[in-house]
């Protein structure tokens, strides 16, 4: 129930997001206005993403059931109330030394900007840098929540903070008032974070937490090793379409057109991702911690194999129909036909990386699950530089298309060292039962896909038309997936144990 729960929860807030999206692309088009609001909405988040809320939850939630059950509630609640002042007060200086630095900051964020460009974004980033400590504290918040079986709230938060950008957008934003969305998005950060602390206050006995307050007891030296591996490792992961995005930014509108395409692989992704987070990675841990590495590995067979299932159909349906996608979504407004056109062959190339950026996901939560960092950690950094060096290559060739085949050649990279490295040091496959020759049919049937795909699109020019064509071929793929998962993945034909 709790699964069906963040999942409704996170569909709301990825569309509620999309509906951001779509505001943006109606008011201001693809324009540099749009690439600057658009990185303006962004910095917080990424700046969380990257150096505070996967890896704390990664590292915090599986430590506290450890404390719980080891030592003691009281324990367990000290460590929550030092990480989230610690927590408070190192992003607190670290945007300071942002603001600061800001020239330098927006430069890494959109090195294709001109001077005065930059200028203009350096003011605007300084502002939302206030957001960075609030949605820093909040991931405490939303592990806190997580690890008591309480992950409603936390999907919630998005939906909170997508809903007051909303209203801002469709009712002040234009290109010339973006200062007005920057401090939304304080205002949404301060809202999200309170929901949150209400509830924690609420679920957790935060009896004796403040003992030993100053002495930081709680937080020891090998706690903070395994937290800043993780936060490396999830950093560079997140640092993927940050870096892609600013190859992009050398582009008119360049940022716009690939936030949109990016935006509708998102959706999909962070539904998965919500549920494997908040709802799976919570139970992993809590039965590798017992030593039932059976269950432990049947449980991530069957998520591969329930993610195979559906990003291997949905990305073959969305290649066919991106354009009738894009123009039924975005084509009002400032946004044009030529904008449709580049964004539905952006959303093309991007969508391969669907099954790769899903499978990520759920490798790297099992990593964790396992108290191991260092792994992941070197993998992201072989396919941070892996992405530096093909959008360089690939710019020259094909523009901001190369950019993103390059982003999705790295996904790929990025998730195969994963599971090789799951299967050889850890002794967990991703998908059991299964062999080279069946690997084989399910890559053959994906290649295929696309092929035909690519083609209809080629032949067909009525949208309506590929709308049919994409949904009777994604249902094709649906039924050969279900077909070669049914027959060599025994486990996978029980009741899924979530």
């Amino acid at each position: 129930m709790s699964a069906i729960l963040v999942a409704l929860a996170m569909l709301l807030g990825r569309m509620t997001g999309l509906l951001r999206i779509l505001g943006l692309a109606t008011v201001l088009g693809v324009t540099y206005a749009n690439d600057l609001a658009i990185l303006v909405i962004s910095v917080p988040d990424i700046l969380n993403a990257m150096l505070v809320g996967g890896a704390l939850g990664v590292v915090l939630i599986p430590e506290m059931h450890r404390r719980n059950e080891e030592v003691s509630e009281q324990s367990a609640s000290q460590l929550i109330v030092q990480t989230f002042f610690a927590i408070a007060v190192v992003t607190g200086v670290l945007a300071f030394l942002l603001v600061m630095g800001g020239t330098w900051f927006t430069q890494l964020l959109a090195s294709g900007f001109t001077p005065a460009q930059i200028n203009e974004a350096g003011k605007l980033i300084s502002i939302v840098l206030i957001a960075f400590p609030v949605s820093a504290v909040t991931a405490v918040t939303s592990a806190v929540l997580q690890g008591h079986h309480k992950p409603v709230i936390p999907a919630y938060g998005n939906l909170f903070f997508n809903l007051v950008l909303i209203v801002v957008i469709f009712l002040w934003v234009t290109p010339g008032q973006i200062e007005i969305l920057a401090w939304a998005v304080v205002v949404a950060s301060l809202f999200r974070l309170l929901t949150q602390l209400i509830c924690c206050y609420f679920v957790s006995d935060f009896k004796g937490a403040f003992k030993s307050f100053f002495r930081l007891s709680s937080l020891n030296r090998q706690l903070m090793v395994k937290y800043f591996q993780a936060l490396t490792a999830i950093g560079l992961v997140v640092t993927f379409p940050v870096v892609s995005r600013s190859f992009a930014s050398m582009y008119e509108g360049g940022i716009s057109l690939f936030e949109y395409a990016q935006k509708l692989v998102e959706l999909p992704r962070g539904l998965i991702g919500a549920v494997i987070s908040m709802v799976i990675f919570p139970r992993l841990s809590r039965i590798f911690a017992t030593g039932d590495l059976t269950t432990g590995a049947r449980m991530v067979s069957q998520i591969a194999g329930l993610i195979l299932l559906i990003s291997i159909p949905a990305g073959i349906a969305i290649y066919v129909s991106a354009e009738p996608v894009v123009s039924l979504l975005f084509q009002r407004g400032q946004f044009s036909a030529l904008d449709v056109a580049n964004t539905a062959k952006l959303l093309q190339i991007s969508i391969l990386s669907m099954p790769a950026l899903f499978l990520s996901i759920l490798t790297m939560n099992v990593f964790y699950a396992r108290h191991e960092t260092i792994i992941p950690f070197k993998i992201s950094c072989v396919s941070l530089a892996c992405l530096i060096l093909l959008s360089l290559g690939l710019r020259e060739f094909l523009g901001i298309s190369g950019i993103m085949l390059a982003f999705v050649l790295a996904s790929w990279l990025h998730f195969l060292g994963l599971a090789v490295s799951l299967h050889v040091k850890l002794k967990v496959s991703i998908i059991q039962g299964i062999d080279l020759k069946h690997y084989s049919a399910l890559v053959f049937l994906t290649f295929s896909g696309i092929s035909i795909s690519t083609m209809i699109v080629n032949i067909v020019s009525d949208h309506v038309h590929l709308f049919i064509c994409s949904v009777g071929l994604g249902g094709l793929c649906f039924g050969a997936v279900l077909l070669i998962l049914k027959n060599h993945l025994p486990r996978f034909n029980g009741k899924l144990s979530l």
